[in-house]
C-alpha cells in the first residue's frame, strides 16, 4: 500500500515538473518564431534597384522591384511621359530633356524613381594630352563634354592595358614601364561614321623620375614646334625600347635619375635639332619684342 502511494507521488511530481518546464519553453519558441516572421517581412519590403537615375536623351533603363512575390501585380506610371515614358515591363525611355518621376505601385505600396534626362554630348576633350605616371601609381582622367549639361558619361579604354589600365570611371593605373595611349569616347559620330573620341599619351617611369620628366617637358617649349604626330612617335620609340643610336630606352635600361632625362634630351636633340629650334624661337621672340617697342614709341610721339 505504501509502495503504491509512493509511486503515485512520484508520478504526480514528474507531471508537475514536466508541465512547469514545457510551458515556458513553448512560449519562448513561439515568440522566437513570431520575431523571425516579423524580421522576414521587414527584409522583404519592396524596393527599387534605383531611386534616381540620369539618362541621356534617347537611352533606356529597366526599373526592377525587389522582394516581389510570384503573382504580385505591379504597375508603372510616368508623371510626364514626354520627358520619360515607361512600359508595362518597367523599361524607362528618355524622350526629352527635363526631370520627372516614375511611380511603381504594388498592392497598397508606391515607390518613386526620379528620372533626370540630359542631352547627349557632341564633343569631348581630355584636360591633358600627356600624363607622366610613376610605376604602380594612379591618376584620374578628366574630360570636357559639350554641351556642359550633357548627361553622357565618357567611355575609357587603354591601347595597352599591360602598361596602363583604366577603369570605367577614368582612373588610370601604371602597370609597367613604357608608353601607351588612353581613349575617352562618346556616342556622337564623325562624318565617316566613327565615334568621336579624345586621346592622351601616358608615360610610365620609375616614381623618382616623374618630377624630373615633367620638369623637362615644361622647360623645353621648343618641343611644341614639333608636329604632334612626330613627337608622339619619337616618345613612343624612346620609352618602348624602339629607339636606336646613343639614346637608351627607359624601358630596357636601369638608369639613374638624371640619366633617363639626359638620354631623352640627346635622343630628341639628334632627331629634331632642339638647339636650332630654341635659337629660332628666341629670334622670333626678340623680333616680336622689338616690334612692340617700336609701336609703343610711335604711339607716344
Amino acid at each position: 500500500m505504501f509502495k503504491k502511494l509512493l509511486c503515485k507521488c512520484f508520478i504526480t511530481l514528474g507531471l508537475l515538473l514536466f508541465f512547469t518546464l514545457l510551458i515556458p519553453l513553448t512560449s519562448y519558441n513561439v515568440a522566437t518564431a513570431e520575431a523571425a516572421i516579423i524580421d522576414k517581412e521587414k527584409n522583404e519590403d519592396y524596393r527599387l534597384n534605383l531611386k534616381s537615375i540620369t539618362l541621356v536623351k534617347g537611352k533606356s533603363f529597366t526599373l526592377k522591384v525587389y522582394n516581389l512575390s510570384e503573382n504580385a501585380k505591379i504597375s508603372f506610371k510616368s508623371d510626364d511621359a514626354e520627358i520619360a515614358s515607361v512600359s508595362d515591363d518597367g523599361i524607362v525611355t528618355a524622350n526629352k530633356v527635363g526631370t520627372t518621376n516614375i511611380t511603381v505601385t504594388i498592392k497598397d505600396t508606391s515607390l518613386v524613381c526620379e528620372v533626370i534626362v540630359g542631352p547627349p554630348a557632341f564633343s569631348i576633350k581630355l584636360t591633358r594630352s600627356r600624363i607622366v605616371l610613376g610605376l604602380n601609381n594612379s591618376d584620374t582622367l578628366k574630360v570636357i563634354l559639350k554641351p556642359s549639361n550633357s548627361a553622357e558619361d565618357a567611355r575609357f579604354s587603354s591601347y595597352a592595358p599591360t602598361i596602363v589600365s583604366v577603369s570605367t570611371g577614368g582612373r588610370a593605373t601604371a602597370k609597367e614601364l613604357g608608353m601607351t595611349y588612353l581613349f575617352a569616347e562618346i556616342d556622337a559620330t564623325n562624318n565617316d561614321g566613327t565615334r568621336k573620341f579624345a586621346v592622351c599619351s601616358v608615360i610610365v617611369v620609375n616614381t623618382d623620375d616623374v618630377s624630373l620628366l615633367e620638369t623637362y617637358f615644361s622647360e623645353h617649349p621648343e618641343l611644341d614646334s614639333i608636329s604632334e604626330a612626330d613627337l608622339i612617335k619619337a616618345l613612343d620609340d624612346f620609352f618602348n625600347g624602339k629607339s636606336d643610336g646613343t639614346a637608351a630606352s627607359a624601358k630596357i635600361v636601369e638608369v639613374s635619375k638624371s640619366t633617363m632625362v639626359n638620354n631623352l634630351n640627346r635622343y630628341l636633340e639628334d632627331k629634331f635639332d632642339l638647339t636650332g629650334r630654341r635659337t629660332e624661337a628666341a629670334a622670333l621672340l626678340k623680333a616680336a619684342s622689338n616690334k612692340v617697342e617700336v609701336i609703343s614709341e610711335n604711339a607716344t610721339k
